[in-house]
């Protein structure tokens, strides 16, 4: 009977590392190669993206005019869960634990690996906090959600393929909402093509998704009520083969 041995690297289990050689990545870009620069920039917005939509500036920092950054650190263990959060500065008016609370409710990351094994990663991260975009960042905690299409980066096919769902906005506590206008864009090699709709998908629309080629951006752009005011939420795409 042939015996096969696999050597696997093996580090002591309370290890934590503060660079792997693929560092953790934020979800969402499963589709791309991990480790490859792609990759880490796709998981960067992602990031970003949730952090915005996430993040409840404190009323007392508005009250008070508090702005600036948080820094917060965490360990992303060997299954990708978010564990041992910490704060490392506070600038106050409640904004340290507003930042804490995203990192509660961040899902699981794609796990750093260190010689082919998964490994524990302390990760530091900067939050910051602005007055100035205060209206961006209820406008960013609204999500874009369209079929199957996951990430920000997308096939041609695959938006071929979801024409025929409806577009859908959720609110910041996920609630549907009503989408008034929609609107397509296709960008490539600074040209541009745009179409809008009463909500729904038009002929309009699908004629932009089947204009757009690989190596170009696409936009989706949903106009939404939220307290009597109209607020606008995108969300773009990178278009990859």
């Amino acid at each position: 009977m042939l015996v096969c041995h696999f050597l696997w690297a093996q580090f002591p289990a309370d290890t934590v590392f503060t660079h792997a050689e693929i560092m953790p990545c934020f979800p969402g870009c499963g589709s791309l190669e991990p480790g490859s620069l792609t990759h880490r920039q796709c998981s960067d917005r992602a990031l970003v993206q949730f952090i915005s939509r996430h993040l409840v500036y404190p009323e007392e920092a508005k009250a008070t005019g508090t702005e600036g950054t948080v820094y917060v650190n965490f360990v992303v263990d060997e299954t990708g869960r978010v564990q041992s959060p910490r704060l490392l500065l506070d600038i106050g008016g409640g904004c340290g634990e507003a930042a804490l609370k995203v990192l509660e409710a961040m899902p699981g990351w794609e796990p750093g690996l260190h010689e082919g094994q998964p490994v524990r990663v302390k990760l530091n991260l900067p939050i910051q906090f602005s007055l100035r975009n205060a209206e961006k960042d209820l406008t960013e905690r609204f999500t874009i959600t369209w079929g199957d299409i996951v990430g920000d980066s997308v096939t041609v096919q695959s938006l071929r393929r979801n024409l025929p769902f409806p577009v859908y906005v959720r609110g910041p506590e996920g609630d549907s909402r009503y989408v008034d206008e929609l609107a397509f864009t296709f960008a490539r090699n600074k040209r541009q093509l745009t179409a809008s709709s009463r909500g729904g998908i038009s002929d309009d629309l699908v004629a932009v998704v089947e204009k757009a080629r690989n190596g170009g951006t696409f936009t989706i752009t949903a106009s939404v009520q939220d307290n009597g005011r109209f607020l606008y939420v995108t969300r773009i795409f990178q278009l990859v083969e």
